[in-house]
């Protein structure tokens, strides 16, 4: 390593709204002037001593290494996506002027170490140190553990969401929400003790965290929320009309109502997930995306086929050949689906991908293929010429190209 980056990150921005510094901030002393600026601004923040600690951090290797550079990324606001995207940025134009072999990465907690998939995507990090600043140590412990406890989403499901719950619901029916609570609460129970619990998280987390109003998909995302929220409409109207006579079939005759809404929500939320793929140049998740949203629509109709053999309004031999029939249609899916395959081909899903050497050093990015030579060419980051690839000396994973050699 002959040529390393010292990155300190402001993930939330509080060298630009504090001191108006806009970043990126490169070099040593702009980054001691900034860090300085800070200080002076707020005595107290913590990233004014992040950048202090990323200068020392400068100077000891520039004892030592033959090429040092130093920069600070600022994100935006309070995080997020936004921030992302902006340090996604800055870190662009410094890698224009800097050519680095590997990061050293300083940061003062675990929110500004979100950057470190961020920097994975351009090279190696070959070092990493935390700052932490000396304040009266156990009430700060005992603030950081109350504040991590009632981040897990376990404990803020309980804490919060049971009792806004029952409140909201108790606002709404009065009397008759015990009822309703104590149906959501079974339901809950069931779903925790199967299993079912975290994968409908997950979904609800993918849902979630993909909506952002300057992607294209971004209507898709929201109507799967509104097609959940509507199910779970015709699932109490459902229970409004019905009379209650066999508690097990009547709780499956209210739950079928709910299943094409959710099959609906899943392929709603993996068809935006593959336009956000292909907008974002990441093509290669698009196997993934088209064979889980067949999986959806599968599990949908051997839930609906099970439970109409439940509810005797089917024989057996229905449930027997749609768990058949499934298996088909998956199995065709798998073959049809390899066309979206970039692992073993040479297609244009693979213009933009970042190319790295052997080492896991980022060296360019792949700007023209040709399909006759089964090559791709790529934009060397140091001589800015082509650079011409045979297929059998690269591969293809995790949406970036490594050479073999």
């Amino acid at each position: 390593m002959d040529n390393l980056l010292v990155i300190c990150v402001d993930r939330d921005n509080d060298l630009g709204r504090k001191t108006g510094i806009k970043g990126p901030v490169v070099g040593r002393e702009a980054n001691f002037e900034a860090a300085g600026a800070l200080a002076l601004a707020d005595p107290s923040e913590a990233d004014a001593n992040c950048m202090f600690a990323a200068v020392k951090k400068f100077d000891e290797l520039a004892k030592t290494m033959k090429s040092v550079e130093i920069a600070t990324l600022t994100g935006y606001g309070k995080g997020g996506f936004a921030s992302d995207r902006a340090i996604n940025q800055q870190l662009d134009l410094v890698l224009e002027k800097v050519k680095p072999s590997g990061f050293v990465l300083v940061t003062n907690g675990a929110e500004d170490d979100q950057i470190i998939p961020i920097l994975q995507g351009r090279g190696r990090i070959v070092s990493k140190e935390t700052v932490i600043v000396k304040q009266a140590q156990e009430i700060e412990s005992a603030f950081f553990t109350i504040k991590e406890t009632i981040k897990d989403p376990y404990v803020a499901r309980i804490l919060f969401g049971i009792p806004g719950i029952l409140l909201l619901l108790f606002f709404l029916f009065g009397d008759t929400s015990f009822q309703i609570v104590a149906f959501l609460l079974g339901i809950y129970l069931l779903l925790k003790g199967f299993g079912i619990e975290e994968p409908i998280l997950n979904l609800s987390r993918s849902i979630t965290g993909s909506i952002n109003p300057q992607s294209p998909s971004f209507p898709l995302y929201i109507g799967s929320i509104f097609i959940l929220a509507f199910g779970a409409m015709t699932a109490y109207s459902k229970y409004g009309t019905m009379q209650i006579t066999d508690l097990l079939l009547d709780a499956v005759t209210i739950a079928q109502s709910t299943y094409l809404f959710i099959a609906l929500a899943a392929l709603s939320t993996v068809v935006g997930k593959c336009i956000d793929a292909v907008h974002f140049r990441r093509a290669f998740q698009l196997r993934r995306y088209v064979l889980t949203g067949v999986s959806a629509l599968l599990f949908w109709w051997i839930v609906d086929a099970a439970t109409l053999v439940l509810l005797r309004l089917a024989d057996l031999n229905l449930f027997l050949m749609t768990v058949l029939g499934s298996f088909v249609v998956l199995l065709v899916a798998f073959k049809l689906s390899n066309v979206l395959d970039v692992k073993g081909r040479v297609t244009k899903l693979l213009v933009d991908l970042p190319v790295y050497s052997n080492e896991g050093t980022w060296i360019g990015k792949v700007a023209v293929i040709n399909k006759k030579k089964e090559s791709i060419s790529y934009t060397d980051n140091k001589t800015k010429k082509p650079v011409e690839v045979s297929r059998e000396k690269f591969s293809v994973a995790n949406g970036k190209i490594t050479l073999s050699g």
